[in-house]
């Protein structure tokens, strides 16, 4: 007889060793994420990541994030939207309502540009945040 726990029967009927690992569903998102996107530069400036979020929930992300980052006093900021290449049709959608936002937040945003390609090119602008005047 053997100790231990007892396994129920499986599919076949049977019980014994399982087959394969088990693996959490962090591990297999950590996985996805290291092979989907390239290591961060070293010199560029603090991120918000945009990718694969509704345009809603992007867009609140970003203006809660860069409130945040501006009343800590950071002049800039990395915010990556991603190329769009998969979005439905082929038509990038983050992207352009990224920039139309940061250019209608005129008491926010002091100037955007594209990202150089380093940081992220296409798929990303840097933010140029007006300071907060009671920033440490």
């Amino acid at each position: 007889m053997v100790r231990g726990k007892s396994r129920r029967p499986g599919p076949g009927g049977q019980g014994g060793k399982r087959r394969g690992k088990r693996r959490s569903i962090r591990y297999d998102a950590e996985q996805e994420w290291a092979e989907d996107r390239p290591a961060r530069a070293p010199d560029a400036p603090p991120e918000i990541l945009l990718r694969k979020l509704t345009l809603d929930e992007a867009l609140r992300r970003l203006e809660q994030q860069l409130r945040g980052y501006a009343s800590r006093g950071v002049r800039e900021v990395l915010v990556v939207h991603g190329k769009g290449t998969r979005s439905v049709g082929g038509i990038p959608v983050l992207g352009p309502e990224v920039r139309s936002w940061c250019g209608s937040h005129q008491g926010l945003v002091a100037s955007w540009r594209e990202a150089p390609g380093r940081w992220g090119g296409a798929g990303a602008i840097v933010v140029t945040l007006k300071i907060a005047k009671d920033a440490p």
